[in-house]
């Protein structure tokens, strides 16, 4: 029978024991009456003979291995009684542990289900991201997506892993209801087999589907398919206009599934016909995963690609010389989230500390009220372990409970919580309450409630016992002092972490919202604008229709001015071109690179860019002019000193030129203007970015053969009279094209993007603020409840004190001098913790300036008048002791 049978049957166990206690006694005793003895003789030497009852039970259940758990068990309803029987103090001491669990568990959710839970695919451990690596650097690093025909060969030679690609796509969905674009990815036929996603309804692309010859197919997103269609089951088999083009929908994809963000449409990448899929030299953003094969050492596979670079780069030496292959763990894309949610979680656990820090000091103050109880058992015989033990126990309940109304917390505010996170959380549908977070939430709540009650363990009296149970619980040792005052250094100093920390990222965020973006964001819409495939059939037809959308957009109510760009600052997307200022370039890689914007004229105006010296692109800069370009003040610097930029060149050399003059050679660029910087990068991060310089050419002038790819990129820009967004509708109706298929997407004011640049900065700042308050108002609560702990103690002191003389005012500076001593030990402890916090801030932060004395001054003066505030309290209570009443206290 294994130890917990054993204590199961604990109760059935307990009365054998006393059938075999009383068999033992009578056979005894029946013996010594067939001895002679009278019956009361008898019983009383069996009982002699056999021993004491309730120590011979004793021993047996020592023998039984499950003493262990029994005191357990009775340590636990002794801790429920206690906390019954002291509602005040477990009502404080439950709600300061509930508020910091729950918070902690909340940030610890959002963390495991975006950073830490593995990817929703089976053996996710067996997947890997495939990518191309150079031996010479570019501007834009060494690692690259694939070329479409190197993914090919490496999927054909490959025998230890099974690889799959694709990349990311969009356009309109376009027929009898209201056109609507849709983001979508170009997939090869096996990516679903190899990350293990079943398809909901239909059937997955086959080889034969992935094919430039074969016939049009595609599968689609069950979002999708419920709000367009219905969730019909007769969808699958029926036609779809995408991109232009009608594809015969031959599946469905389950619920919440996302490849590096949600899609709508799925296509089958062979069927793309663009000569950039078919260069070895080009790097159209092919995505390539891969699963090991089973039995296959990621050594092997990483061996295997070696071999595979080693055979192209002979078979293919033009493009890939110096060229191999890297394979990394698959995980989630989550982009600077996760250094966000990491500082987050660093933050509430701080205020996590701080509480138990309080539960501590509550404790111990009462294991010092507890110390006759502890001394009168400890002189019956109870062991220093087995009441550290108890002690113990105690406070795991305590925490445990805490950790229960932590998860309650966590449970309601989790979603909330994503609600409120800027922008689109990554994985937000994989956060949620699991076993995870419950163990994490129990690790920290037994970890957290073992912590605080190491202090009333420690305080258990081992000598001078008979002294403690005369003197009760006056006395105060100075081991106590010091732990309650370690216990305060220990508040103030992680309250001053926090309070610099959210100091230093106000103080960051009020600079950058005060940094001058370069533009008018006030009353800006910006919007891609999809066009039908018709569009393209002709270069002089892609101008027309872009000038068709300018004059329409300029007839709508509440528009001031209009014009194309094909890189907005502030939103995802730039264009870096390479420029010299001489026709004598230098090698590739020691070209400076700048910003480089495709507009129309009226750009300008539309985004209230300062013109600084000459003109800007206007109807003169078309095709067949001298080509021209307007630069900006950071660019004009760099390129040409303090000299006169007007009237000077820039030449693109042929690989970068979006004029593409056909001569072999760099193409010439006019100097025609000068205008002011524009923080394309956002307020925080432009000035760090290693590309600032910018200029701008005409979207006229563009090379025909590059239009249908600049026209993808372009985005409309309008200037309104009234709010920006009341005019979408209206502007949507008055340009969408005789067919009615040209589509609004990605539609945003400068404002909000403007907005979305400082967003990790406002999240931050709000939430380290929450923090550093509650933080703040622990450390205060704290510092008043050890110095009116530690004044009752002094009461016959502060008595004998006033007897001979002293003033109220002496006795409040004595308590304030006592606590302004730990207030100063904990602020110096904490400038330091904030140093290194603020180095942490630096890094992980765009923007931020760790050391600014200013914000260490006001966050530590603030910290400093709200302890003493707290102390003044208990200091004032304390000078209004009568002497004769403190006199007779004991």
């Amino acid at each position: 029978m294994t130890w917990w049978q054993r204590f199961r049957q604990n109760n059935q166990m307990e009365a054998q024991l006393d059938k075999e206690m009383q068999f033992h006694l009578d056979q005894h005793m029946n013996e010594l009456i067939a001895q002679g003895r009278n019956p009361a003789e008898a019983r009383r030497e069996a009982r002699l003979a056999i021993g004491g009852p309730e120590q011979v039970k004793e021993n047996c259940r020592d023998a039984r291995g499950t003493r262990w758990l029994e005191d357990l068990f009775q340590d636990i309803r002794f801790a429920l009684r206690m906390l019954r029987k002291n509602p005040g103090f477990a009502a404080v001491a439950l709600l300061t542990l509930a508020l910091g669990t729950g918070a902690t568990t909340v940030m610890f959710t959002v963390v495991n289900g975006v950073l830490l839970k593995p990817l929703p695919y089976p053996n996710p451990s067996k997947l890997f991201v495939l990518q191309e690596k150079t031996e010479q650097a570019t501007r834009f690093g060494n690692l690259w997506a694939f070329a479409y025909p190197n993914f090919l060969d490496c999927k054909r030679e490959s025998r230890s892993q099974t690889m799959a690609a694709w990349r990311f796509d969009g356009g309109a969905i376009r027929g009898t209801a209201r056109a609507e674009y849709v983001d979508a990815r170009q997939v090869s036929f096996d990516l679903f087999s190899v990350l293990g996603v079943p398809v909901e309804l239909g059937r997955s692309f086959s080889a034969d589907d992935d094919r430039v010859s074969a016939a049009p197919v595609a599968m689609i997103s069950h979002e999708l398919w419920q709000r367009r269609f219905g969730g019909s089951p007769s969808t699958v088999g029926s036609q779809i206009t995408y991109a232009s083009k009608s594809y015969a929908i031959i599946g469905i994809l389950p619920s919440g599934f996302q490849l590096n963000g949600h899609a709508d449409i799925f296509t089958p990448i062979g069927q793309d016909p663009a000569p950039n899929m078919q260069r070895r030299d080009r790097h159209p953003g092919v995505n390539v995963v891969a699963r090991l094969q089973p039995g296959v050492t990621p050594q092997r596979a990483h061996t295997e690609l070696d071999l595979i670079a080693r055979d192209l780069a002979k078979q293919f030496p033009d493009s890939n010389t110096g060229r191999s292959f890297m394979a990394d763990p698959m995980r989630p894309e989550v982009g600077d989230v996760g250094s966000t949610l990491w500082l987050l979680l660093g933050a509430v656990s701080l205020v996590l500390l701080i509480a138990c820090a309080n539960v501590a000091n509550l404790l111990l103050a009462r294991a010092v009220s507890r110390e006759r109880e502890f001394a009168m058992r400890a002189v019956l015989g109870a062991k220093w372990s087995r009441l550290a033990r108890q002690c113990l126990t105690e406070s795991a309940v305590l925490g445990f409970v805490g950790g229960v109304l932590g998860v309650i917390i966590a449970a309601v505010g989790t979603r909330p919580f994503v609600a409120f996170w800027p922008g689109n959380l990554p994985r937000a549908t994989e956060i949620k309450l699991d076993w995870r977070v419950l163990l994490f939430t129990l690790g920290i709540s037994l970890l957290s409630g073992l912590l605080f009650g190491l202090a009333p363990a420690l305080r258990i009296p081992a000598r001078n016992l008979e002294r403690t149970i005369r003197g009760g619980a006056r006395s105060l040792t100075g081991h106590s002092r010091r732990l309650h005052s370690s216990f305060v250094v220990s508040e103030i100093a992680l309250a001053v972490v926090l309070l610099v920390s959210a100091g230093i990222l106000g103080r960051t965020l009020l600079r950058l919202a005060l940094i001058d973006p370069g533009l008018n964001v006030h009353n800006v819409l910006t919007a891609r604008l999809d066009l039908p495939a018709s569009t393209f059939e002709t270069p002089d037809n892609i101008r027309a229709t872009w000038q068709d959308v300018l004059e329409h957009a300029r007839h709508v109510p509440g528009v001031q001015s209009v014009a194309t760009v094909d890189t907005v600052p502030m939103r995802e997307g730039n264009n870096q071109l390479s420029y010299w200022t001489s026709p004598t370039l230098p090698p590739t890689n020691q070209l400076p690179v700048a910003l480089a914007a495709s507009v129309s004229p009226d750009y300008l105006k539309v985004m209230g860019i300062p013109l600084l010296k000459g003109r800007f692109i206007d109807d003169r800069d078309r095709k067949g002019s001298g080509y021209v370009a307007v630069i900006d003040d950071v660019m004009a610097k760099l390129a040409f000193g303090a000299e006169d930029p007007i009237g000077k060149r820039i030449w693109l050399p042929n690989t970068d030129t979006p004029f593409s003059s056909g001569t072999g050679g760099p193409d010439v660029a006019e100097v025609v203007g000068v205008v002011g910087h524009v923080r394309h990068w956002g307020p925080a991060s432009d000035d760090e970015a290693k590309v600032r310089a910018q200029f701008y050419y005409p979207f006229a002038q563009v090379a025909e053969p590059l239009l249908r790819r600049w026209s993808e990129l372009m985005s409309v820009v309008v200037r309104t009279s009234s709010p920006p967004l009341n005019i979408v509708d209206p502007l949507q109706k008055e340009i969408r094209g005789p067919t009615g298929d040209q589509v609004f997407n990605e539609i945003r004011t400068m404002e909000q993007l403007a907005s979305a640049s400082l967003a990790q900065q406002q999240m931050l700042m709000l939430l380290f603020g929450i923090f550093a308050g509650l933080a703040l108002l622990l450390a205060c609560i704290g510092v008043y409840g050890v110095l009116a702990y530690l004044t009752s103690q002094r009461v016959p002191e502060f008595g004998v004190r006033m007897a001979l003389g002293a003033t109220a005012a002496n006795v409040i500076l004595l308590v304030l001098r006592q606590s302004m001593t730990m207030i100063l030990i904990g602020v110096g402890v904490g400038i330091a913790g904030s140093v290194v916090a603020g180095r942490l801030l630096e890094r992980f932060v765009a923007g931020v300036k760790s050391l600014e004395p200013p914000t260490f001054a006001a966050m530590v003066t603030v910290l400093i008048f709200a302890a003493l505030f707290a102390s003044f309290i208990p200091a004032r209570r304390a000078s209004q002791i009568h002497p004769m009443t403190a006199l007779r206290q004991d």
